[in-house]
């Protein structure tokens, strides 16, 4: 183990402690969090939604741990970061949860806007794995895949190259080459039927670029302007006539980008609200809320709850 290990969370606010995590981060390492954080020590927990509340699965799995987490920290906050206003019914037994989509918290400096020729008619920035969909690409004639592959999975990740031998395929981009290769396309796939807000839509949109996607549970459609998203079925034909729709009747990208900020930033101003009026004072959102992105040595030791024992 390293000199320091951390926990999944980030640190917003040291006194009074707000710590942010995915649900699930969080919820199955309780008796991690309860090594690291003193009893009886009063914090905020804010907890990102990481899969769609209308799978009954995941639904149930969450509302189970968080009644074992009030017991384990009887003097928290606890309060649910909702991509979507349905799942706020769902979850209004279990916590606080208040509207706030994941996808506003993208730092918009890291994603260029646009411009120039398109080398691709569609990116699909999605690992390969069986509910991000990739059949329905398939008739795409030119498609840019970003995705990891899991051993795990295997048979999957053959037949997706099967499916698109055409597709240029990229295992691993650097963070701060995903805008750039963005830019490279007429548009965006957003292809799965139930995930979380799945950050790769607010990416395309920052880069200005139109989106085609299909009918889903997980809240991605919330900040996607309507005049940039075409709506297409479950059919492989139907995401091919999207992506040519895209390339006959584009849209400028500036405004595409700008609608998406706008949408984004009543998000972002209810989130402030609540921090600020516990903190006593401004807090700034790094890129992601600061979860699940690399950190550099000094940001881990400032802003990560250190693990013990």
């Amino acid at each position: 183990m390293p000199f320091f290990s951390y926990l999944p969370a980030y640190e917003l606010n040291r006194s009074p402690r707000i710590i942010v995590a995915f649900d699930l981060d969080f919820l199955r390492n309780i008796e991690a969090f309860k090594r690291s954080i003193p009893t009886g020590e009063r914090f905020t927990m804010l907890l990102q939604l990481g899969w769609s509340t209308h799978e009954p699965k995941f639904l149930d799995e969450l509302k189970t741990r968080m009644a074992d987490a009030r017991q384990s920290f009887p003097e928290a906050r606890f309060v649910f970061l909702s991509n979507d206003e349905s799942s706020i019914p769902l979850l209004s037994g279990s916590a606080e949860c208040i509207l706030c989509n994941h996808n506003a918290f993208l730092d918009p400096s890291r994603y260029p806007v646009a411009t120039g020729r398109r080398k691709f008619d569609a990116l699909y920035l999605a690992r390969i794995t069986p509910f991000k969909r990739h059949a329905l690409a398939a008739k795409v004639p030119s498609l840019y895949i970003i995705g990891s592959r899991s051993p795990k999975e295997e048979e999957y990740f053959q037949t997706v190259m099967r499916t698109v031998p055409y597709a240029k395929w990229d295992e691993k981009v650097r963070s701060f080459r995903i805008g750039g290769c963005i830019t490279k396309a007429h548009c965006g796939l957003a292809l799965s039927a139930m995930e979380g807000a799945m950050f790769a839509c607010g990416e395309y949109t920052l880069c200005g670029i139109p989106v085609v996607n299909t009918a889903n549970f997980g809240g991605r459609d919330l900040l996607l302007p309507d005049f940039a998203e075409f709506k297409a079925e479950d059919t492989a034909d139907s995401v091919a006539e999207g992506v040519e729709y895209w390339k006959s009747n584009p849209v400028p990208p500036q405004e595409i980008r700008d609608a998406f900020i706008k949408l984004a930033g009543e998000h972002k101003a209810r989130l402030s609200d609540l921090v600020d009026s516990i903190a006593g004072r401004h807090v700034a959102f790094p890129h992601k809320l600061g979860v699940r992105v690399t950190l550099l040595p000094h940001q881990k030791f400032l802003h990560c709850v250190r693990r013990h024992g």
